[in-house]
């Protein structure tokens, strides 16, 4: 049944608090399916995406909290939800609400359908910023990471890279040092400093004057290395910090030496005797203090200690030296100590092109400006950074222009261990607390300044950008200061510095940011994307257990075996390949394809153990403990005592009379042992004496220090011998025992031996084996590219990562498959760690959607939590949006599941929620037809347009909520669902005339191919009679022909029958039998010529006249906007797009046979994309001359 026959009580104006709060109770139950939750809410309310319960939420936001995907696509795409919509309990979005709960596939839904990011809740949030409190954030010990970089790059500061918008990873750099973590980066007028957490520093950009470093002035892209050098051979310095300027660097090294490099013109090297030009970094000498930091302006250098502030160049008031008017000093060569008071204890310098700021342990802010050293704070002792920008220059050497556009106002911020900024300006001369234009709190980690602009980087990982407005001076009475006491010395706004802050869109782990003098280029440094996973463990190695069992099963008659000893009464067979491995003897006798050898009279068993050691690298009597073999057992020696030592009787008359009784038993024991020499019986020695012979010189190591003694084996030394390491074996050794060919995709061979593949892998084993023709297989074929194939027969061999970790990312997905195809657990499990140890945020998606089709579920795991963990990124760039749905909900339920801040956010199912029975049989009884509701979408938006022109006052909304029915008139059952009166309503009538009109022109589609007889008429003209009869009434009965009856009947037969669309049911069927009655009693068709079938109607254009008579105009400019569109994506599609298309056409035509296919119609041809706008050719202006 249609849900169109059914109408809700309410109008479209409907604003019921009552069916908002039964729509939020009903999709709040958790039993019932979305589909049937849109047939109920599709028959509860004629508004029911727009009406909203009693905190303000509408289906939409319930929707989203609740992650029901299909409810909330089936609200946005059929009844036009408004996405953006706050509800008035938090100012939350659909998208926030969906964040806010966990419901991550929905939120990805959302920003599809065009959801905003940008807009406020409550607490001034963003939805991304959501995730990113419920997030993990920067560790407070964190300061190195990756970088990111955006800006005008003029200067190729930055790289090869164009002028950037919003941050992006420096690629040049990390591609280059992929392992290295950027600790500080600076950037200048026309070169930048990178220097890395491991002491490495980098520099580009312009080398004229020597200030990148790097030996010569040529202009550097790419960021290059720079080395140090003290004197001292062999000794590596490592670079702990830098700062720059518009013509020099300088560093601050591990060995405690500042070095420096650049032009000298302002004597700011600090090098004597004075240079010119430094190409290279070189010390600087006569710094006797503790140095810990250094600083570069423009005209002048600091260094800086606990004990000492050194600053030399320009003296031109910034470098805090006092000043003789008599002998005034321009220039400061070397650098000198700076008396600000006595037992200093310094804490944080910074430095700007004309002054310089110094911050002590006892609170005290010093700055150094105009020749002076004034005090311009007292007391913070909390202070943990500072920065400046601006300053004055009076110096006879700089020329007025210089002067003029260097002199800019000075400000001084310093930062507290509070997370607050306290801003010295200038203009006002006094320190002042910074207030944000967000409403929230945001607790500062970093700052640094340009001439425009502060930056910041808060604790949560964000980055901002900062205008500072100027400060309003308060105008107070003496009166408000006397009635002012300490209970009311609260933070006043007056007092304070209002900096207005715009947030740096995908920085989220931000640990440092800086810019360039001019704030045109920017960097932050971000921490290293979370990985909070452990990759589980790994299976265990199996090749111990493949060799014993291939030993074990080995046999005459199998086709693997090449090489049979003969020992006593027994047989072993046994493989070349493996033994010759481990016997240097072997290796010597065994030369043939097949050969048969006879070692005599050896123990069987004592040979069985060496066969064991050599296949899988120990045996029983290589072990110590306990010796179990019954065979082994029988070998040993024990001394039987068969009679009692009271019952033996010595004859005394043999014996000397000078020997002692220890002499004659220990005479008699030494005879026993070497008549027991001659048959030993110590299954351990006898072992030893086989390796011996067979030259098995690991065997013998073993066994050298063990022995046996009443069936144990134990050490005979307390000296530990190393642990037994697994076999391995060599491809590539002994090529003349290679007795099988793997060829690959790309034609290449690799060899190899059979009994390793049978014994690692069972699809080799089967392969090889009897049953198969494994006697004839000499050759596989496998349908992978050489390397990945070699990779697969390296762990066969080796079954080690050794071989693994040297392959390329790509090829390691093709091993995966490989490994996966074949079954070889261990391979895979080895490629999908270091496949997880490569993660980043460009590759994680595309990693996970690979481990979901291939069953990687240990990197599968990996990957959502490398998500989860780095969400806030991911959700900003819509890395997401390629994932399937199924993927997407299963990773929205691990991130519900794993997130302890979001698992305890349900809303849980409401009590007064109708009962399941009631919704199902509504569902059941007016279900909703998607695609139909579909088709009426473009009249709904003009409706829902047209009705935001009527505002309703809060009066009205009073009177609806007061006059809701109850909750037995609102859900009304009609007993016969067939009798509902048609819906009078726009889109129902439009909707079956666009319908008609489809019908109509596939019917006299049909006609023009199938020639009908009188016995079909009467049943299309019936069928086709109801199908008029299930229009709704409209204003004015239709009067237009159908058009499926017109090439049969005469047009003065069609008018009549063609206006009965209001006859009753008994005249409809009566007319049609009398018509088929009729026409059956007609003359043969050969008497009366046939109609063209392909002959224009005229009334044809009736229905759709009426069709867009009914249009909005709104929809008519929509169509033309949309036929431009196509217009312009059929202009600009390639050439190759459209061969490609061409081709696969041909390849589909080829496949399906159809020149040849005469049983069915088979039509291929591209997707019609619509309406398309007939182009328009512009002629051009002639140019007057």
């Amino acid at each position: 049944m249609n849900s169109s026959e059914h109408r809700p009580d309410c109008t479209n104006q409907c604003k019921s608090v009552q069916h908002g709060e039964i729509i939020t109770a009903a999709i709040s139950k958790r039993s019932i399916s979305d589909y049937d939750l849109c047939s109920f809410l599709n028959f509860l309310c004629s508004r029911c995406e727009s009406v909203v319960d009693s905190v303000g939420r509408t289906a939409l936001q319930v929707a989203a909290s609740c992650g029901r995907l299909e409810l909330v696509k089936w609200l946005i795409h059929s009844r036009h939800a408004d996405i953006n919509l706050k509800d008035r309990e938090s100012g939350y979005t659909a998208l926030h609400r969906s964040i806010f709960y966990g419901k991550m596939d929905v939120a990805v839904e959302l920003i599809k359908l065009g959801a905003s990011t940008s807009d406020l809740d409550a607490d001034c949030l963003t939805a991304i910023e959501h995730s990113m409190k419920d997030g993990l954030r920067p560790f407070s010990g964190t300061n190195g990471g990756e970088l990111y970089s955006w800006g005008s790059n003029n200067n190729n500061l930055l790289g090869p890279q164009p002028s950037r918008q919003s941050p992006e990873l420096l690629d040049i750099f990390h591609k280059e040092f992929s392992k290295e973590s950027v600790r500080q980066m600076c950037i200048g007028q026309f070169h930048s400093i990178i220097v890395t957490e491991s002491g490495k520093a980098l520099s580009c950009g312009h080398g004229q004057g020597g200030r990148l470093g790097l030996g010569d002035e040529k202009a550097v892209v790419t960021p290059q290395l720079l080395s140090f050098s003290n004197g001292q051979k062999g000794e590596v310095i490592s670079c702990i910090q830098a700062s720059i300027s518009r013509d020099h660097s300088i560093f601050l090294c591990c060995d405690g030496n500042v070095y420096t490099c650049g032009l000298n013109t302002y004597y700011v090297l600090g090098q004597l005797p004075p240079p010119e030009i430094v190409l290279v970094p070189k010390p600087i000498k006569h710094l006797s203090k503790e140095i810990s930091g250094v600083c570069a302006g423009q005209f002048h250098s600091v260094v800086w200690g606990p004990e000492a502030l050194y600053t030399w160049g320009l003296n031109a008031g910034q470098l805090g030296h006092k000043v003789n008017d008599k002998k005034k000093e321009q220039f400061v060569v070397t650098p000198r100590i700076v008396n600000i008071v006595n037992d200093i204890n310094i804490t944080c310098v910074a430095a700007s092109n004309g002054a310089t700021a110094v911050c002590t342990k006892r609170g005290d802010v010093y700055l150094l400006h105009e020749y002076q050293c004034r005090k311009i704070a007292s007391r913070l002792l909390n202070a943990v950074q500072i920065s400046i920008v601006g300053g004055k220059l009076e110096s006879p050497l700089l020329d007025r222009e210089l002067t003029k556009e260097l002199h800019k106002e000075l400000k001084v911020v310093v930062l507290t261990n509070t997370g607050n900024l306290l801003l010295w300006q200038e203009l006002d001369q006094q320190l002042c607390r910074c207030i944000y234009s967000i409403n929230r709190a945001i607790i500062v980690r970093q700052v640094s300044m340009n001439l425009n602009e502060m930056l910041l980087v808060s604790n949560c990982g964000e980055a901002f950008k900062g205008i500072i407005k100027p400060r309003k001076k308060a105008v107070t009475n003496s009166t408000d200061k006397n009635t002012k006491n300490s209970f009311h010395n609260f933070l006043d706004k007056e007092d304070c510095v209002v900096v207005s802050l715009q947030k740096i869109s995908r920085i989220h782990r931000a640990v440092s940011i800086q810019s360039d003098l001019k704030g045109r280029d920017y960097c932050v440094v971000q921490a290293l994307p979370y990985k909070t996973f452990t990759f589980p463990q790994i299976t265990k190695s199996e090749m111990k257990h493949d060799l014993e069992t291939l030993l074990k099963e080995s046999d005459e008659n199998d086709n693997i075996h090449d090489v049979i000893f003969k020992v006593r009464n027994r047989i072993f067979p046994a493989h070349q390949y493996i033994v010759t491995k481990k016997s240097a003897y072997f290796e010597k006798i065994l030369n043939d394809k097949y050969s048969s050898v006879d070692l005599g009279n050896i123990n069987p068993d004592i040979f069985e153990q060496f066969l064991e050691f050599v296949y899988t690298g120990e045996c029983q009597l290589s072990t110590c403990g306990v010796l179990k073999s019954e065979g082994l057992r029988k070998l040993c020696h024990v001394k039987e005592h068969t009679k009692k030592t009271d019952d033996i009787i010595i004859d005394t008359e043999n014996i000397p009379a000078d020997m002692s009784a220890y002499e004659y038993y220990s005479k008699e024991d030494k005879e026993d042992n070497k008549q027991n020499g001659k048959h030993s019986r110590n299954p351990v020695r006898l072992l030893h004496e086989l390796a011996k012979k067979f030259e098995c010189t690991t065997l013998q190591k073993i066994l050298s220090n063990l022995d046996m003694n009443n069936y144990t084996i134990n050490h005979k030394t307390n000296i530990l011998t190393a642990p037994i390491s697994m076999p391995k074996f060599n491809r590539l050794d002994f090529p003349n025992l290679h007795d099988v060919t793997v060829k690959c995709r790309d034609g290449k061979e690799l060899r190899a031996h059979k009994c390793v593949l049978s014994a690692r892998m069972e699809y080799f084993s089967n392969l090889f084996s009897t049953r198969w023709g494994g006697d004839q297989t000499s050759e596989v074929n496998l349908p992978y590219a050489k390397s990945t194939v070699e990779a697969l027969l390296e762990f066969l061999y080796t079954d080690s990562l050794s071989s693994l970790k040297d392959i390329e990312h790509d090829n390691l997905f093709k091993v995966l498959v490989l490994a996966d195809q074949l079954f070889v657990l261990r391979l895979k499990d080895q490629c999908e760690m270091l496949l997880s140890d490569t993660l980043t945020l460009k590759n994680v998606v595309q990693i996970l959607s690979f481990a979901h089709l291939y069953n990687a579920e240990k990197l599968k795991y990996c990957c959502m939590k490398f998500i989860i963990s780095n969400i806030t990124p991911l959700l900003e760039s819509r890395m997401l949006d390629d994932l399937e749905v199924d993927l997407l909900k299963e990773l929205s339920e691990f991130y519900f599941n794993e997130n302890e801040n979001v698992w305890c956010r349900v809303i849980t199912p409401y009590s007064i929620a109708l009962q399941d029975e009631i919704i199902l049989s509504i569902g059941t009884a007016y279900p909703v037809d998607l695609t139909c509701i579909a088709e009426v979408t473009p009249v709904r938006s003009s409706q829902k347009k047209r009705h935001r022109v009527h505002k309703t006052s809060e009066r009205h909304v009073s009177i609806s909520v007061e006059n809701d029915t109850s909750l037995e008139e609102i859900l009304q059952f009609p007993d016969e669902p067939e009798s509902v009166p048609e819906s009078r309503d726009l889109p129902t009538r439009i909707k079956s005339i666009m319908l008609a009109s489809t019908r109509m022109n596939s019917e006299s589609v049909e006609h023009n191919f199938t020639k009908l007889v009188s016995q079909t008429v009467s049943g299309d003209f019936s069928s086709s009679l109801e199908e008029s009869f299930d229009f709704p009434e409209l204003s004015s009965p239709p009067n237009h022909p159908l058009h499926g009856f017109s090439p049969k009947s005469p047009p003065q037969r069609v008018v009549p029958k063609l206006k009965m669309v209001k006859l009753s049911q008994k005249q409809r069927k009566k007319l049609s039998s009398e018509s088929h009655s009729e026409i059956v009693a007609q003359s043969p068709p050969v008497s009366t010529p046939p109609k063209n079938p392909w002959k224009p109607i005229p009334d044809v254009t009736g229905p759709l006249l009426k069709v867009d008579a009914e249009r909005n105009i709104g929809d008519i400019i929509l169509d033309e906007k949309k036929q431009k569109e196509n217009l312009i994506k059929l202009k600009s599609k390639p050439l190759v797009c459209t061969q490609i298309e061409d081709k696969a056409i041909d390849d589909l035509h080829k496949f399906y046979n159809t020149e040849n296919v005469l049983d069915e119609v088979i039509i291929i041809e591209r997707v019609n994309s619509g309406a398309i706008a007939s182009p328009v050719w512009v002629p051009r202006a002639k140019q007057i001359c």
